[in-house]
């Protein structure tokens, strides 16, 4: 059975992650039919949609296994296919082309929109298998994705800052891709860098349980409600347990300074997962709230606002500095 989904423009609002949301609620609960993707009506698409887009892919792939499909039989000269899944590049107009093409997306679907990567130096789309890179993952942060052409950081601060976005991706491979349904499903992110607005912007997903089910499991108690669910995660020090190696070392959501950093930056942290949606501003303050649509797993993204100014420890301030912990 095929099923044209018409992608609308999604842009990084409340707008925007409502629809791509909606999208994804839709594909994950009957996964198991052939997708198209039209992109007639699109005409923006944020790392937000990209990287959902990217994920709905892979699951259906992985929920469509059991059919005799052939990726390569599914491939044309204006659709890319991935099994299940045809993203419909006739119906892309010429900047989203070129923007999934320059992110690296369209690469992960055909070798003809290869834009020649072989050592992942661009800030775009990215899967990550169940076997995390580390080592690649935290030069990536804090070398290309949080470089100081577009930030200025203490190099004291700094370790930290990308050590606890490095967390998100930790949390999702502790929390999500070891018992996730799914074994083969990774991790997906995809990083954005708008130099007209200066905002830089990344969101991580993974198909998990989600942080709701965590926690509900972790104190063995499935009636907790969602919310306060959710918030107990929040909690500093809070953790449902370990990561999946199979050590004991914590796995709480651990966003303390990342929360103090988006204050002052008056950037913005949403969290997605399950029934619950959590979004901290430039206020530093959690407001948690039910989804309009439930998220399968957790879907965490940051925007930071590259502005002009000098980010650092108290310790390290000068009176010249601008902004500091």
């Amino acid at each position: 059975m095929k099923r044209i989904i018409n992608v609308p423009t999604i842009r990084d609002d409340n707008s925007g992650y409502e629809q791509i949301l909606s999208i994804a609620s839709e594909i994950t609960n009957a996964p198991k039919k052939h997708f198209d993707f039209d992109f007639s009506h699109c005409s923006k698409l944020e790392h937000n949609g990209v990287v959902i887009l990217g994920a709905l892919a892979r699951f259906v792939d992985y929920q469509n296994t059991r059919t005799n499909r052939t990726i390569a039989n599914m491939f044309n000269t204006t659709t890319l296919s991935s099994a299940g899944v045809m993203f419909r590049v006739d119906t892309m107009n010429s900047l989203i082309l070129q923007q999934l093409q320059t992110n690296n997306f369209l690469s992960h679907f055909s070798s003809s929109y290869h834009s020649g990567y072989p050592k992942g130096d661009y800030i775009g789309y990215r899967e990550h298998n169940s076997n995390m890179d580390d080592d690649n993952i935290a030069n990536h942060l804090g070398n290309e994705w949080l470089s100081s052409e577009k930030l200025s950081i203490s190099p004291k601060l700094k370790p930290y800052i990308v050590s606890r976005i490095f967390e998100i991706f930790m949390n999702a491979y502790g929390h999500g891709t070891s018992i996730q349904p799914i074994e083969k499903l990774g991790v997906y992110s995809c990083g954005q860098y708008d130099k007209k607005e200066k905002k830089l912007n990344l969101s991580v997903l993974d198909f998990g349980l989600g942080i709701v089910k965590n926690v509900r499991n972790y104190l063995e108690n499935d009636s907790m409600d969602s919310l306060e669910a959710f918030n107990w995660a929040l909690l500093r020090g809070n953790s449902t347990g370990t990561d999946n190696q199979g050590i004991e070392m914590p796995r709480g959501l651990g966003l303390d300074l990342l929360k103090e950093f988006i204050r002052l930056n008056k950037g913005e942290l949403r969290i997605y997962s399950n029934d619950v949606f959590a979004v901290c501003g430039e206020e530093g303050m959690w407001k948690v709230t039910k989804c309009k649509k439930p998220f399968l797993g957790t879907f965490v993204s940051i925007k930071i606002n590259c502005d002009d100014d000098h980010y650092c420890f108290a310790s390290e301030a000068s009176p010249s500095s601008s902004s500091y912990f």
